[in-house]
């Protein structure tokens, strides 16, 4: 719907032949939309900025500017119309958060992903989300299981900044601890304490796997987001399989591994998550 629209707001703008290739980015976050344009548009981008302004309900749109960064997944951004605010408030599976685009990593597009795992959280687990941010995931999983808690780490002053406030926004004081640290340093020190672990940050997953692992205090689940090649979805879950696998082996015994494709983050390039049962050495 939002695509479409989109779409009809630029009909006649630009050439209808660049459209599709124009339009692979439009996140709405909050009242923010985020949009991706492509070199040859930047000279207008403000009136871009305006014609999709009057048709998508939002108060601001900005432009990517640069991807997201290694290490916090802040992606620049750039006003193009409307508010010049880059704070908003982003509601999701009955929970408010509070995101500033400009400060720290937010996608609405695992929207689905954070349903799928609250639905897998049995009540009265204890979870680790190693990457939270400003806590998505972790508020989900405690809103969803009163007796479940979830410890949420992250290392971002920003996004912990706003995880306390998401806390208590949505009332989840107690179930959610949050962490201030680098997540290898936070899982030193709080053991084998977890049922199930989290860790929804790619570039980061392989490299802390066997951190992941070393907080089961038994058999118990890992979820990993890795960027995977491939030519479609099944070689590139098939390869982070085996990566992965290969990796996670050196730390534990695997129980059960399921994998499938998140999204598409690029020409043969996928974002996978693997679901893996390890019973940790």
């Amino acid at each position: 719907m939002r695509r479409s629209a989109v779409v009809d707001a630029l009909q006649g703008f630009v050439g209808s032949e660049d459209l599709a290739k124009a339009l692979k980015g439009v996140d709405i976050i909050g009242r923010i939309a985020v949009i991706k344009l492509p070199k040859e548009w930047l000279g207008m981008r403000h009136q871009i900025g305006e014609k999709i302004l009057s048709r998508l309900d939002v108060d601001s749109v900005y432009m990517q500017t640069y991807p997201a960064r290694p290490g916090d997944r802040v992606r620049g951004v750039e006003w193009l119309a409307g508010k010049q605010c880059t704070k908003t408030i982003h509601s999701e599976s009955g929970c408010r958060f509070k995101v500033d685009i400009a400060k720290v990593y937010f996608s609405p597009r695992l929207s689905f992903e954070r349903l799928r795992i609250r639905g897998l959280v049995r009540e009265g687990e204890t979870v680790v989300n190693m990457f939270a941010g400003v806590g998505t995931f972790s508020i989900i999983i405690a809103k969803n299981s009163p007796e479940t808690r979830v410890f949420s780490i992250d290392n971002n002053p920003y996004a912990f900044e706003l995880m306390l406030e998401n806390i208590v926004i949505n009332r989840v004081n107690g179930r959610v601890v949050p962490i201030l640290a680098d997540a290898r340093e936070a899982t030193s020190n709080l053991g084998r304490i977890a049922d199930r672990v989290l860790m929804p940050l790619p570039e980061l997953a392989e490299e802390y796997l066997g951190d992941s692992i070393g907080l089961l205090r038994g058999a118990g689940w890992v979820h990993t987001y890795i960027h995977e090649s491939g030519c479609g979805e099944k070689e590139a879950v098939e390869k982070a399989r085996e990566r992965i696998l290969r990796k996670a082996r050196e730390f534990g015994e695997i129980e059960a591994v399921c994998g499938k494709v998140v999204r598409s983050v690029g020409k043969r390039n996928f974002q996978v998550v693997l679901d893996l049962k390890v019973r940790p050495n």
